[in-house]
């Protein structure tokens, strides 16, 4: 797949500009690249992607708001190691679903937060979350909260399960996306827990979003 070889491609970094690079051109697989397929019933296309890292170096990048990592304290020392995740696994958390790609070899945790994106039924309708539930809309929508996923996903490896699948078929020609600061985090007074500090966004341009509908 595709967006598998990309993933598997990426080997983080140790600066923050090439990072920038690195998810610039990770985003054209998750934003133009393809698709999730929920059985026969859903295809779910990726409109806004989010990218987190954080390296358990001592002097890497560090991200203290990315939740799955291991623990430290505010000096940094470790009080609880975490597994990695294979990477395309599906991770549910309260902000929505993320797609993973860390490594332990190369000690950093990195992910895909969906943030907004548009589904589509086995008809071509698009759905909309609405009252509770996906439904049916007229016109071309799309969504903005990632925890509607719950609904439609299952949290198993994209791949591993027939039920959820990624599946490559580019969408469109490539074309730039727009990007801009993640929505709601903070900066933070501590590299390793998160305690934001109110009114000071995070300054890293780590949100992708494609312009046009699908």
């Amino acid at each position: 797949m595709y967006l598998e070889k990309l993933l598997f491609k990426f080997k983080g970094a140790t600066n923050e500009e090439d990072l920038q690079i690195l998810f610039y051109e990770l985003a054209q697989g998750f934003l133009y690249g393809g698709y999730i397929q929920v059985r026969n019933d859903y295809r779910i296309y990726i409109r806004t992607v989010e990218f987190y890292f954080h390296s358990e170096e001592i002097d890497g990048i560090h991200d203290p708001i990315v939740y799955h990592r291991n623990i430290r304290d505010k000096e940094g020392n470790i009080l609880e190691t975490v597994p990695y995740f294979p990477i395309m696994s599906l991770h549910a958390h309260t902000s929505g679903y993320d797609i993973t790609f860390e490594s332990e070899v190369g000690k950093y945790r990195s992910s895909a937060l969906i943030r907004s994106f548009e589904v589509k039924d086995k008809d071509g309708k698009y759905l909309k979350w609405k009252k509770d539930m996906f439904m049916k809309s007229e016109n071309y929508d799309y969504n903005t909260q990632s925890t509607y996923l719950y609904y439609l996903l299952n949290g198993f490896p994209l791949g591993i399960s027939n039920d959820v699948k990624w599946v490559d078929a580019p969408i469109m020609q490539k074309i730039e996306p727009e990007i801009r600061n993640r929505k709601n985090v903070f900066k933070s007074k501590s590299e390793y827990v998160y305690e934001k500090i109110e009114g000071e966004k995070c300054e890293r341009l780590w949100s992708f979003t494609r312009k046009e509908q699908v």
